[in-house]
């Protein structure tokens, strides 16, 4: 009974909340699972070369094509709508990552081949997500080759241990031709959706290599390398600063970027945002929640490597591209894909206005979303305390109350008061839905007098017929 009451309850508070069904096609901004293709599952083990179990050995795990199709269920449902795949060319037989490519003309046999490929983007397809496959920068014979690459320090180790290359220079001419020729090719003949790069030339444009018509992304692994001309960039210095703000409390979050960057913690070629987490004694777990969170409150591209959500670790190669473990504890992955349910229902909230009430510099960090429906509050707290912040309620919040949906609180702005008291635990993230307070709803009072009358009777009845049997 006490359970049905709160239920109701919910159902009461909740009745008022604008929801908005919508299509992977609809959503405004990537969401981007990153995945090695080789580390991910092994579905066929008839395409094995050189696989090891060994995963201190920079050899292949046997990872394929089939084992991500398989598992575009798993990825979507934690709200991811593009996988970023690492190279798919044909490649040396010890090469793990797909960077050592030998042929751009030819699918990798190991990952299953071209039609294994194809049946990937068109599975994806159908489930409304879409491709992107990381463009190697690799000199094959026909390319002039660049003199010094700029390599972090991962980058250094892969190839320098599994991958001995040299690098197209792409500011020469005849290598753009060449690339974009070879670029469009590829995309013309299986149909991904956009390319990227892990940038490792200071300056390059990638309007100048990169064919039209393609969604591109550059990954600048160094703070020394600047790029143009690609669709979305993730910068070192913001991912830095992002995988700092998580990895214990007490860190200043940084305030979401104005200018569509794409944001995350970690990639193929940088520590594992869960060794943050284990630096600082703290739990992963909660740490992966928190920023999952931030991130999905970003108005703006995301990208999420494959195993956080399970807290993978690993700061050198190969640790840091660990086996896939579909199969551990799912309390994240639960978690994940809880708020991308909430997020999801609402994703107006990321077309709207953003306003930052509360900087983030201590930890606490609180925004505001005006859009054209329903107003919308993300209070992220991640400090070791818990925090409470007076929103200002503005013109249009007049008889209106928060309504929290990720956690459940239910806020009303006190008699005479000019802001909402928002109180929220160590750790713990709530997103408010700025609602009208239009007391019970009314449809909801009919269902709950028609539960309670019905088990009413119910009880009745039951009653009546026992007690003849009792005075016999």
């Amino acid at each position: 009974m006490q359970k049905l009451m709160k239920y109701i309850a919910v159902l009461l508070i909740l009745g008022g909340v604008f929801h908005q069904e919508a299509s992977a096609e609809e959503k405004p901004h990537d969401r981007i699972y990153t995945i090695v293709v080789d580390r991910f599952l092994n579905a066929d083990d008839s395409n094995d070369v050189n696989v090891t179990d060994d995963e201190n050995e920079p050899l292949p795990f046997g990872g394929d094509f089939r084992g991500i199709e398989e598992n575009l269920e798993y990825i979507q449902d934690m709200g991811f709508d593009t996988l970023m795949l690492s190279p798919v060319f044909e490649k040396a037989e010890d090469d793990y990552m797909g960077y050592a490519v030998e042929n751009y003309g030819e699918i990798e046999s190991s990952f299953g081949g071209a039609e294994s490929f194809q049946s990937l983007v068109d599975a994806a397809h159908e489930m409304g997500m879409k491709v992107v496959v990381d463009m190697p920068v690799t000199a094959t014979e026909q390319y002039e080759t660049l003199d010094n690459p700029a390599l972090n320090e991962l980058q250094g180790e892969y190839y320098s241990e599994v991958a001995d290359v040299e690098f197209i220079d792409l500011s020469v001419p005849e290598n753009q031709d060449a690339y974009r020729e070879m670029a469009r090719a590829f995309v013309d003949e299986f149909g991904v959706d956009g390319l990227s790069m892990n940038v490792v030339q200071d300056g390059v444009d990638a309007e100048s290599f990169m064919p039209e018509g393609v969604t591109t992304y550059g990954i600048l692994g160094s703070e020394s390398v600047t790029a143009e001309g690609f669709d979305h960039v993730a910068s070192e210095a913001a991912r830095q600063d992002v995988a700092e703000a998580f990895s214990t409390t007490d860190k200043a979050i940084p305030a979401y970027p104005e200018d569509g960057q794409i944001l995350l913690a970690d990639h193929w070629f940088t520590e594992r945002f869960t060794k943050h987490a284990a630096d600082e004694n703290m739990f992963p777990g909660t740490r992966i929640q928190q920023l999952t969170a931030y991130l999905y409150g970003y108005p703006g591209p995301i990208s999420f490597q494959y195993g956080t959500e399970v807290a993978l670790n690993g700061e050198t190669i190969p640790q840091v591209h660990r086996q896939m473990d579909l199969w551990t504890d799912q309390e994240v992955v639960d978690y994940i894909k809880q708020i991308n349910t909430v997020f999801t229902d609402h994703q107006q909230l990321l077309d709207g206005a953003v306003t930052e009430l509360k900087s983030g510099e201590d930890g606490h960090y609180v925004v505001r979303y005006d859009t054209t429906d329903v107003d919308f509050i993300l209070n992220i707290n991640d400090t070791s305390k818990t925090e409470n912040f007076r929103v200002p309620l503005e013109a249009e919040d007049e008889g209106k109350m928060l309504s929290g949906l990720l956690i459940g609180d239910a806020l009303r702005a006190e008699e005479g008061q000019d802001s909402y008291n928002i109180v929220l635990d160590r750790e713990e993230t709530e997103l408010y839905a700025v609602i009208e307070e239009t007391g019970l709803n009314n449809g909801y009072v009919y269902a709950g007098l028609i539960i309670f009358g019905g088990f009413g009777i119910f009880i009745w009845a039951v009653a009546k017929r026992r007690k003849p049997k009792e005075e016999m």
